[in-house]
């Protein structure tokens, strides 16, 4: 069973966050990475997350961004909620957070800073709201992430009610299917919604969708924050907040596209560059994640070569040829080539172990021929 740390002991954990072993202060976002590496926050509450991943970046700043959320969930406690009815109190709750904070729809408004500051939002931003302050009042809700869009599932025991956030008219969207589909057209180009068909944009929408938790929903933020560093053309920065987004969410389908083409972008940049290896890894981990598209594949193995033909040494090389291996990416013409650069490895090597860990991978390389015949 997990527990939750509150007043000191938070404090002392979320200290030690901010300390690295040398002494030296670590930024908000850098204890984040490593808060959330293991898939699951301690050092941070979630709405402490969602605020450094809204791009708080001082202690007193997330304290104060804390309180905000606390004071909203004060004030919504002091509500005269009926018990028996918990659809009816986080209809209210709903409706309060739209009249109060969810002023006014703009599709940029991705953080909860924008919610705090400008009283504007999105749907990742308003359902992050919601679902928070629903959690904080101890009501269960996830969330459903679609090709274009997330929105939330509030859980009355074994009823699930969907919730657009983005609408104030969006509590429990099913009764009302026809009215949210014509929403849903916002998202789509009219010509491929006149292909999938305004009666079937609903279902075409969850049938490739996935439902996530609150953990994974904060993921959306950095994939946010890479979206817009990219449009800055800062590519490493916006690779760093993917990174950062896939720890949050492994899985995320409203960012296929994004970063498939961040993908493509970023293994350029490197290449670029000269960092082969870098750029391999790169396309070789697109290929894993996107294996259907065929220029990732591609350039995976262009980057391969081209580590390979650059001056490296053995223990450099190793770690790629092991990823590279793995990869259903070559061709049996390929094979050639990588023999004979092993064998110029195997003939400069002086010590004897590892030569026989080159020579190891060249007797593997005829089961990986038999492999690509077949």
């Amino acid at each position: 069973m997990r527990r939750r740390f509150t007043g000191p002991a938070a404090v002392l954990l979320l200290l030690a966050a901010l300390r690295p072993g040398n002494g030296l202060p670590r930024s908000l976002e850098d204890s984040l990475r490593l808060d959330i590496e293991d898939g699951r926050l301690d050092a941070f509450s979630k709405i402490e997350a969602a605020f450094i991943l809204s791009g708080v970046e001082h202690p007193d700043s997330l304290a104060a961004c804390a309180a905000w959320h606390r004071d909203i969930v004060q004030t919504i406690e002091n509500f005269r909620f009926q018990m028996t009815d918990r659809p009816g109190s986080a209809r209210r709750v709903f409706a309060w957070l739209h009249g109060a904070w969810l002023v006014r729809y703009d599709a940029t408004a991705t953080t909860l800073l924008d919610v705090r500051n400008r009283k504007t939002y999105n749907c990742v931003s308003g359902t992050i709201l919601f679902n928070l302050t629903c959690e904080a009042l101890g009501w269960s809700t996830d969330a459903f992430e679609t090709p274009t869009h997330v929105y939330t599932f509030f859980n009355n025991y074994t009823e699930r009610i969907p919730i657009e956030n983005t609408s104030p008219m969006g509590f429990d969207i099913m009764k009302n299917l026809g009215e949210y589909s014509r929403f849903l057209l916002q998202y789509y180009p009219g010509n491929r919604a006149a292909r999938i068909g305004l009666d079937r944009l609903f279902a075409y929408e969850n049938g490739k969708g996935r439902g996530i938790n609150n953990t994974e929903l904060l993921g959306l933020l950095a994939y946010n924050r890479a979206f817009f560093a990219r449009k800055d053309s800062s590519y490493d920065r916006a690779w760093d907040y993917v990174l950062l987004a896939r720890r949050f969410n492994r899985d995320s389908r409203s960012n296929v596209d994004f970063e498939i083409g961040l993908t493509f972008e970023w293994g350029s940049v490197l290449l670029k560059r000269g960092e082969n290896r870098s750029a391999f890894e790169t396309f070789a981990e697109g290929f894993r994640r996107f294996p259907d598209i065929g220029d990732l594949r591609l350039n995976a193995r262009a980057a391969f070569f081209r580590l390979l033909q650059s001056p490296q040494s053995w223990h450099s090389v190793r770690p790629a040829l092991d990823t590279a291996l793995d990869l259903p990416a070559w061709n049996r013409g390929d094979l050639p080539f990588i023999r004979n650069r092993l064998a110029a490895f195997l003939a400069s090597e002086k010590n004897p172990a590892v030569a026989d860990e080159i020579r190891a991978y060249l007797e593997a390389l005829p089961g990986l021929a038999e492999e690509l015949k077949n």
